[in-house]
């Protein structure tokens, strides 16, 4: 029967389409401890593609409160016992609280059994944070972003990781030739061997750099759909309209420079560069003049801390700047 069971038919379990067979095939499968770890995975996994079905315990209890506040006419046919009304909407409100508290017990019982199964590495603005997985595999995580993978287990059952920011990954490569998958916010997932590569995954765009080895990209929502096989120097890109650009690149290393305290610009646009001060350091940017936006810059040069990039950026561009706290404007 196991010969039946895949990721697919444990995601329609969890929506409730599987056959009579496939329902079978997963308890069973259930029964054994060891596959707890991924059956979790898969259900976070299910859960994140899914939040539109998320219920909201809000709305559920306003409308329960509405329906116990609803006055049950006095000459109702169907009512031949009466009743204390005071004594009724004590006890319907009693009723009602018990029900958010026990909404409220099950929403954290299920963030301590995330915080249980799962870890989660999170790197503040101007930082740098290298994690190395129990299974060998090396992580730098930049400024400003974060992983979670599952805390037991990770290497023989799954690998599997989240990431939300930018990292870069040296993956060892396992005896058993076991996948290690990043999967992004946008649905984007790197499947590898044994490779080393660069994930940026933020708001305004997700990238992939290969330096070497091999790597398939897919999108959660379409699974059925042709894999992006990547080699090295490959750079594609991921747009906010969903549309997936490959390019070849001379230098990847590049996209990696900030694991040296080093910013590369090669012919970047101050634009770009105020969207890096938001991302990496929390600033807020604003730039005067349209045209100023559009000027673009070429160079390798240190970035140890905000200063000494914004000193780099005014130099490079010869324009000015004024700072107050977290918000920088830039003018000519």
């Amino acid at each position: 029967m196991e010969d039946i069971l895949d990721k697919k038919v444990v995601f329609d379990y969890f929506s409730g389409h599987t056959t009579p067979l496939q329902k079978k095939a997963v308890e069973a499968w259930l029964q054994d401890t060891a596959n707890h770890e991924q059956y979790y995975q898969w259900l976070h996994e299910w859960e994140l593609s899914h939040l539109q079905a998320t219920a909201s315990w809000q709305d559920a209890f306003n409308r329960t409160q509405e329906r116990v506040n609803q006055e049950i006419p006095a000459s109702s046919p169907f009512l031949s016992v009466s009743y204390n009304r005071s004594w009724w909407a004590f006890s319907n409100r009693n009723m009602v609280a018990a029900i958010v508290l026990v909404t409220l017990i099950g929403a954290s019982l299920f963030g301590l059994k995330d915080r249980i199964f799962y870890k989660t590495i999170q790197v503040g603005y101007g930082q740098t944070e290298q994690v190395k997985l129990t299974d060998g595999s090396l992580v730098v995580l930049n400024a400003n972003s974060s992983i979670r993978f599952p805390r037991f287990g990770f290497g023989d059952g799954t690998r599997t990781v989240e990431l939300t920011g930018e990292a870069d990954f040296q993956v060892q490569h396992s005896p058993k030739n076991q996948r290690f998958v990043v999967v992004t916010p946008k649905g984007l997932q790197v499947t590898v061997l044994g490779t080393q590569f660069t994930v940026f995954a933020r708001q305004r765009r997700s990238q992939i750099t290969l330096r070497t080895g091999k790597v398939a990209l897919q999108m959660s929502q379409t699974p059925k759909a042709p894999s992006i096989i990547m080699k090295p120097g490959d750079l594609v890109t991921l747009d906010n309209s969903g549309k997936l650009t490959r390019a070849h690149t001379t230098n990847p290393e590049v996209q990696s420079a900030w694991k040296h305290q080093r910013i590369t610009l090669e012919r970047t646009s101050l634009k770009e560069i105020a969207a890096i001060l938001q991302e990496t350091y929390g600033f807020q940017v604003e730039i005067k003049e349209p045209e100023l936006a559009d000027r673009t810059a070429t160079g390798s040069f240190p970035a140890h801390n905000a200063d000494e990039v914004l000193e780099m950026i005014t130099e490079l561009f010869d324009i000015n700047f004024t700072r107050q706290n977290n918000k920088i404007v830039f003018k000519d």
